[in-house]
């Protein structure tokens, strides 16, 4: 076994198996076309279910920008996908490899949350994000990790 098959992650598809490109995803009027292109590239991924992580990933880079090396614009629309709640990091597989999780829907606050605990730390780095679009999801986002003051009243 060489070192690369000892690190690898795992793509999970959570949805509809039969429904090959959402039609929420393609109605989504929150998603660029860049990040549609790219939750359908890591769906493709998840089929072959042998990737270390993503945000490292050349075949990623290729399928979306036609080159392995541009990985910095794939890392801010993966953090989009995450922020968005499309894109779900699960953990690390035992062989050291990072688990996602690719939804068929924007997942709800607690079902991320309970996936990806970080889940809030990521929205407050991203709350200050050096780009906008980026920084202004966060910031929309954030109140919605807060808790429900109907909760707190019982």
């Amino acid at each position: 076994m060489s070192n690369h098959d000892q690190d690898i992650g795992a793509v999970l598809f959570f949805g509809n198996p039969m429904e090959v490109i959402p039609r929420r995803l393609i109605a989504s009027t929150t998603l660029t076309h860049e990040e549609k292109v790219c939750w359908m590239a890591v769906k493709v991924l998840s089929e072959h279910n042998r990737v270390r992580d993503l945000e490292t990933c050349p075949q990623l880079a290729q399928m979306l920008y036609n080159d392995p090396e541009r990985l910095e614009p794939l890392r801010d629309v993966l953090l989009k996908l995450r922020l968005g709640r499309w894109l779900t990091r699960c953990g690390e597989s035992v062989s050291g490899g990072t688990l996602y999780g690719v939804h068929d829907e924007v997942a709800s606050i607690e079902e991320v949350i309970r996936l990806d605990p970080d889940y809030p730390a990521l929205v407050a780095a991203a709350a200050e994000h050096d780009r906008e679009d980026i920084r202004q999801l966060a910031q929309a986002t954030l109140p919605l990790l807060l808790p429900s003051p109907v909760a707190d009243a019982g």
